[in-house]
């Protein structure tokens, strides 16, 4: 497949996914995607709150579930991880961060947590919500991508081949 058409049905899956009201959909679209049957073996709305928040023994579950239940089954785990972290306000991140789905409010600005830019640090801005001013963990230390995006469609860097 080229990655002008991986692009498209990525982008067919983001729509087809979606449901303004409550978030994604639970209706199996994405799995008909392109009259091709699909498994959802993975999901990553908001990068790092499955590797950083959920146990390991919850990751496979987690990772195939639907992000509609989230906050039910989830929520217990993102507030432990940061209450040990030292978190001034877990409960209420942890309701932040989770359905982990990636917003996008069009009557705002757009940037991360207000959906995603190819240029913005998805990695330090979490680590700020999570850190806050602590300068020695709230950072990655990785500023810049090692290729130039595009500037037409679809945006993206090169791969490394």
């Amino acid at each position: 497949m080229t990655p002008r058409f991986l692009s498209l049905i990525l982008l067919a899956a983001t729509v087809a996914g979606c449901d303004d009201a409550v978030g994604p959909a639970d209706d199996g679209a994405l799995a008909r995607l392109a009259g091709r049957d699909f498994d959802q073996i993975d999901r990553f709305g908001l990068p790092a709150i499955a590797t950083v928040f959920i146990p390991t023994a919850k990751k496979d579950a987690y990772n195939t579930a639907a992000p509609t239940a989230d906050r039910a089954t989830y929520t217990a785990d993102v507030v432990a991880v940061l209450t040990a972290f030292g978190h001034p306000a877990p409960t209420a991140l942890a309701a932040a961060l989770l359905p982990d789905i990636q917003p996008l409010n069009t009557q705002t600005a757009t940037a991360f947590l207000n959906g995603r830019r190819p240029v913005d640090d998805v990695i330090t801005a979490e680590l700020g919500l999570i850190f806050g001013q602590n300068a020695a963990l709230n950072d990655d230390h990785v500023d810049a991508n090692d290729r130039p995006f595009l500037t037409t469609f679809p945006w993206l860097a090169a791969p490394h081949q």
